[in-house]
C-alpha cells in the first residue's frame, strides 16, 4: 500500500469566504511544488528539504519559463476547464536522494514525455509530524494539452482543438477518455505506480528492517496498489484503514488543550493500527524471526547449564 492521488484543477472562480488555502489555480500549484513565490516559506514544511524541481515539454512561448505557461493556463483556458493535473506519489524512503530523483525521471517519462504533456515535477522530503518517519513525496503537474510542434501564441494553445486545420486550433487534449482509459485512468497510474517503485527498490532496496512487536525483522521491500480490503481478499490479512489526521488537530498546540490532546489520542491509536497493519504484512517473517531467537535463546541457555554442570567447586591438592 501507498499513497497515490490525482487530481485535476478546473478553471473555477475563487471561493468567497473559505478558510482552504490549496492552491486552486495551476500558477498557485507550480508555485506551491517549488517552493517559490508565497510558497518559498511555507509554514506546513519548515524542515523540509526540496529534493529535485524540473519543468520540461514547454512550448515555445514558455521555453525556460514554466510559470509563464501555467500563468498562460490559468488565463486562456476556458471556464470550468482543466488548468492542470496533479499527481502527488509517496516515495520509499529506503532510496537515496539520487536514486529518488531517477525514479521521478521514470515517472516523468511514463506520465507526461509519452504524451508530450507540459510539466513541471519537484520531490519535497520531510519528516512526518506524527511517527517522526521520512515522507519523501513526488508531485508532478502537467497539462493535457500536448505540445505537438505547431507555433502557437499564449492565447492560441489554449483555445479548442481544430482536427481538421490544427494550426488553426488549440493544442490537442489528450484526456483519459481520448487516451483509452476513461474512469479507470487513477487505478491504471496507480498500477503503473506500483511497478515503477518496486523496479526501482528491487535494483535499490529489496529489503528493509522493520521493528514488529518488539522483533527486528528483514522483509521483502515492495509496494502494493491494492486497497486494504482487496489486500485483505487476496491474501487472506486483516489489515485496518488508518485515519487521517485534518490539519486542525496535526497543528493544534498545547494552547488549545482539548485539541491536543485530541491529536495525542489519535497518535497512539493511528501507530496502534500501523504496529498491527506491518504484522498483518509480514507474519511469516515475523514468525521465522521469532522461532530463531527462541533457537538462539533456547542454545544459550544450554550452553550456561553445561558450564555450570561442568564446575563442581573448588579443587584442593595436599
Amino acid at each position: 500500500m501507498f499513497f497515490c492521488n490525482l487530481e485535476h484543477n478546473s478553471k473555477n472562480p475563487p471561493q468567497k469566504g473559505g478558510k482552504n488555502n490549496k492552491p486552486r489555480t495551476a500558477k498557485e500549484r507550480f508555485h506551491y511544488i517549488t517552493r517559490t513565490a508565497q510558497f518559498a516559506q511555507h509554514k506546513d514544511h519548515v524542515h523540509e528539504q526540496l529534493e529535485f524541481v524540473c519543468s520540461g515539454n514547454m512550448p515555445s512561448f514558455a521555453e525556460g519559463n514554466p510559470e509563464e505557461f501555467w500563468q498562460a493556463s490559468d488565463l486562456y483556458e476556458r471556464k470550468n476547464g482543466r488548468v492542470c493535473s496533479s499527481l502527488v506519489v509517496a516515495l520509499p524512503k529506503e532510496l537515496t536522494s539520487e536514486q529518488r530523483i531517477e525514479l521521478a525521471e521514470q515517472f516523468i517519462q511514463e506520465f507526461a514525455d509519452r504524451y508530450q504533456y507540459p510539466y513541471s515535477c519537484a520531490i519535497h522530503h520531510h519528516v512526518g509530524s506524527l511517527g517522526g518517519q521520512e515522507q519523501p513525496h513526488l508531485h508532478l503537474i502537467y497539462s493535457e494539452r500536448h505540445v505537438d510542434g505547431i507555433e502557437r501564441t499564449p492565447e492560441q494553445f489554449f483555445k479548442r482543438y481544430n482536427p481538421e486545420q490544427p494550426e488553426k486550433g488549440g493544442a490537442q487534449k489528450l484526456t483519459a477518455d481520448v487516451l483509452g482509459m476513461g474512469k479507470a485512468q487513477l487505478q491504471l497510474y496507480r498500477q503503473k505506480t506500483e511497478e515503477l517503485i518496486n523496479d526501482s527498490l528491487q535494483r535499490y532496496a529489496p529489503t528493509k528492517v522493520l521493528e514488529i512487536r518488539g522483533l527486528k525483522v528483514e522483509v521483502p521491500n515492495e509496494v502494493s496498489c491494492l486497497s486494504n480490503e482487496d489486500y485483505n481478499k487476496k491474501y487472506d490479512t486483516n489489515l485496518q484503514d488508518v485515519p487521517m489526521m485534518n490539519k486542525a488537530l496535526r497543528f493544534a498546540k498545547e494552547s488549545d488543550p482539548v485539541r491536543y490532546q485530541q491529536k495525542q489520542d489519535m497518535i497512539v491509536e493511528i501507530n496502534r493500527l500501523r504496529a498491527e497493519n506491518r504484522y498483518e504484512l509480514y507474519k511469516p517473517y515475523y514468525e521465522v524471526e521469532l522461532n530463531k531467537q527462541k533457537l538462539l535463546e533456547q542454545e544459550k541457555q544450554k550452553q550456561t547449564q553445561e558450564k555450570t554442570k561442568g564446575f563442581d567447586g573448588p579443587r584442593f591438592g595436599f
